[in-house]
């Protein structure tokens, strides 16, 4: 919970965009007539709700117990009979001519006005009732107008529903482990709905916005407010498979903020003060256009659909290098297993699906599953505007990999995902094909270029090399894999990871294709026969050393804690194959310390009491100096690492096999003997320019180790990452006949417990 607090804090300070009311026009509605008819209910919305606050008599408040300061559900609460409307003049329209049932309005003003007017507030939880009222009124008006015209249909992406408030305050939701509460859940409603429903407790699946109130009608009372809707945007994107971005609800004291989470930023709308006119008309407004947006513009993925009736998803992916759009060659997939969440608010919301395209024809349980043959990766990576550019795509590395690798008969023993389809993602919008990408996200393509006014855009316009543009693809895969938590054994976990890196140096070899992201999450598990073996995966941080543009390879990239020293401190060192042979060193630590067995693992409790807890905590500083003290010499990498290892079984011979395989690598990237001295270890060194006898003094401490240099003589630096990279390619031979002797060790343990009859033999068999 700490860590999602920091996070929701950093967004504060590094990712907020405040006050910016163009957010609000994203929501908008695109087709024409319904823009008309949402303007029309919001002009009546709002001329009702003056007639009544200019009204209505102060007497008729209801006290804060009577308006929701409890957990249970909000009761109903007859209107004071003395709040009458009056004719204002013949040039406003009457009231009764606006609404038939005036009497439930009223009713659901006069509960509002607690809040609007501020009376009888003591704390937080009373804030709810009134807010949720006030939101249950904007969705009677549209209720009303709709059944007015005799169009009660239900939604199907068309761009009418309501948006009805959870009337459960500060809970949590039912589909979620997570102790974390939230204020109030916004979710969509059928026309035909009934509003006046007290038992509404919404799970993460169905809500497309999130609530927070703060009594503090200030900045603190915003920021505080902010972090709620930010943590729960991270479970509405791990529970919703097709959710592209979230929304989030503000309200500190009486000023409202809508909130947009995409990608690389939140954006936060102006304050909309209910206790003034033009703010109440305002947040009517945004619930208003809610209701008749498409459902693209509420953050769902019009191009995935869940069939209810087989209880399963399907799936639009392109078959070749293109766009799931207008003319493109398009194949349906169908699942109903997600290997793989978006866990992040920010980032690329990776998502993996395991797959087939025979379409069920009875209902999918686990008595009736579907038959899966390939994963379907769902992503939004960092791109190039033009398709045409974006030549070091994932789709395009995949494709020059199958291409080169199917041909080589050195891979054949290797394990490498093949493509089967894949491209950017295009829908119907507005009845135009689209790309999905965070042009259209933020109104910034084709439908914004066509409209002088921007009506549904940020307004700016976005440069062909923009570092935040980011593209919707979608990448069908073959073989099926496990995550690499599924280990049963160190010799299985040893012989995927040794995999891992043997495909990553045959990438480099035969393809020119550098990985650089080198993680838990991209690395699977491959079980043929009775033997597991490794696969890497994921292509989106890649580089194509062919390509004479490589601006992005120094660019930091990775997964915390697997980063490289000289990733982490982006330094002018070119990156090489020897970075991520590093960080598959870092992930040897932190499995081998956590526990490579399933199901007999640390801890996180116990985990966060040891020195390499540093890799990923504090500052980015903290993190390089808690590896460089780590990696520094072999007594460091001990004393700090090594000597944390789990124990399987209890017994240090377990581990044995892992301990070699993680000193070997450690040596031959910071001790290798092909290079100078001055190039051993992790830190800059001071090197004499004159011949002079050099002390170095190493004092041990809890989690580093403090260098002192003494020296009188004039000195000079000697970057270590820099003659280590120059002789990237003779270190990166070394390597690789490491992985490949621990490889043939951890497979014929593999093999030996086979023999003996189950894998639980294989406890016996280490030595």
């Amino acid at each position: 919970m700490t860590e999602m607090h920091n996070e929701a804090n950093a967004c504060y300070k590094q990712c907020l965009e405040k006050d910016e009311d163009s957010i609000l026009s994203l929501a908008r509605p695109l087709d024409h007539e319904r823009l008309v008819l949402a303007q029309e209910i919001i002009k009546e919305a709002a001329q009702f709700m003056e007639l009544y606050f200019d009204t209505a008599p102060s007497s008729s408040a209801q006290s804060a117990d009577e308006m929701g300061d409890t957990d249970e559900p909000r009761p109903d609460s007859p209107m004071q009979q003395s709040s009458t409307l009056t004719d204002p003049g013949s040039s406003t329209q009457r009231a009764e001519d606006i609404v038939d049932n005036r009497t439930l309005l009223k009713e659901k003003l006069d509960r509002a006005r607690k809040w609007i007017l501020w009376q009888s507030i003591s704390n937080e939880k009373a804030m709810y009732g009134p807010i949720g009222v006030f939101i249950e009124y904007g969705a009677l008006i549209v209720q009303e107008k709709l059944i007015s015209l005799a169009d009660s249909r239900s939604d199907n992406g068309l761009g009418r529903r309501l948006v009805l408030p959870s009337t459960k305050f500060d809970y949590n939701f039912s589909d979620t482990d997570d102790t974390m509460r939230i204020g109030m859940g916004l979710a969509r409603a059928n026309i035909s709905d009934p509003i006046d429903d007290n038992c509404r407790r919404f799970s993460y699946y169905e809500v497309f916005a999130v609530l927070e109130a703060k009594r503090k009608g200030d900045d603190n009372g915003f920021k505080d407010a902010l972090k709620r809707p930010y943590m729960n945007a991270r479970e509405m994107y791990q529970q919703q498979h097709n959710l592209r971005f979230a929304w989030g609800v503000t309200v500190s004291g009486r000023l409202v903020r809508v909130c947009h989470f995409g990608h690389d930023r939140a954006i936060s709308s102006c304050q909309m003060d209910v206790s003034t006119p033009k703010g109440r008309r305002s947040f009517i407004e945004v619930l208003v256009n809610w209701s008749f947006c498409e459902e693209s513009q509420l953050g769902r993925d019009p191009t995935m659909e869940y069939l209810h009736d087989l209880r399963c998803w399907q799936i639009a992916c392109p078959r070749e290098k293109g766009c799931t759009g207008e003319g493109a060659d398009v194949k349906y997939y169908y699942f109903s297993t997600v290997r793989c969440h978006a866990e992040r608010v920010f980032g690329r919301h990776t998502r993996c699906f395991l797959a087939t395209d025979i379409m069920p024809t009875a209902v999918v349980s686990t008595t009736n599953p579907l038959i899966t043959t390939v994963v379907i990766k769902y992503s939004w990576a960092l791109s190039k505007r033009n398709a045409s550019d974006d030549v070091c795509d994932e789709v395009s590395s995949l494709n020059k990999i199958k291409e080169r690798l199917s041909a080589q008969a050195a891979a054949k023993d290797i394990i490498f995902p093949k493509i089967e389809g894949g491209g950017r993602v295009s829908f119907q919008r507005n009845g135009e094909w689209v790309e999905d990408n965070t042009d259209t996200m933020y109104g910034l393509g084709k439908l914004a270029e066509d409209n002088t006014d921007n009506v549904n855009g940020l307004g700016e316009a976005r440069s062909d090399d923009d570092p935040l543009f980011r593209a919707h693809r979608r990448i069908v895969m073959s073989p099926i894999g496990e995550s690499l938590c599924s280990t049963k054994s160190v010799a299985e976990f040893v012989t995927v990871i040794c995999d891992a890196m043997r495909c990553h140096s045959a990438f480099v070899d035969h393809c020119n294709i550098l990985h650089r992201d080198i993680s838990d999450n991209n690395i699977l598990v491959v079980r043929s026969e009775g033997i597991a073996r490794g696969m890497l995966i994921d292509f989106d941080c890649a580089v194509d050393l062919e390509q004479k543009e490589r601006d992005d390879l120094n660019k930091v990239t990775g997964t915390l804690p697997y980063v490289s020293i000289n990733n982490l401190s982006e330094s002018d060192v070119e990156r090489t194959s020897l970075d991520d042979w590093e960080s598959m060193l870092c992930l040897i630590c932190w499995f081998t310390t956590l526990g490579t067995v399933s199901g007999k693992r640390r801890e996180y409790e116990e985990l966060a009491k040891l020195p390499i807890r540093r890799w990923r905590q504090g500052s980015t500083n903290d993190m390089i100096m808690a590896k460089e003290s780590a990696f520094y010499c072999h007594e460091s990498f001990r004393d700090f690492i090594v000597r944390y290892f789990k124990l399987e079984g209890g017994k240090p011979d377990k581990n044995e096999l892992l301990k070699r395989l993680a000193i070997s690598i450690h040596k031959c990237l910071f001790q290798n003997c092909r290079l100078t001295p001055d190039c051993h270890g992790t830190f800059e060194k001071r090197k004499h320019v004159e011949p002079e006898r050099r002390e170095l003094s190493i004092k041990k401490e809890l989690d580093a180790y403090e260098l002192c240099y003494i020296s009188s003589k004039r000195l000079s630096r000697v970057n270590p990452f820099k003659e280590r990279a120059e002789k990237w390619k003779e270190i990166s031979k070394q390597l690789l006949a490491f992985a490949n002797a621990f490889w043939e060790k951890a497979m014929d343990l593999q093999k030996k417990a086979n023999e003996a009859n189950g894998n639980t033999a294989i406890d016996n068999i280490y030595q």
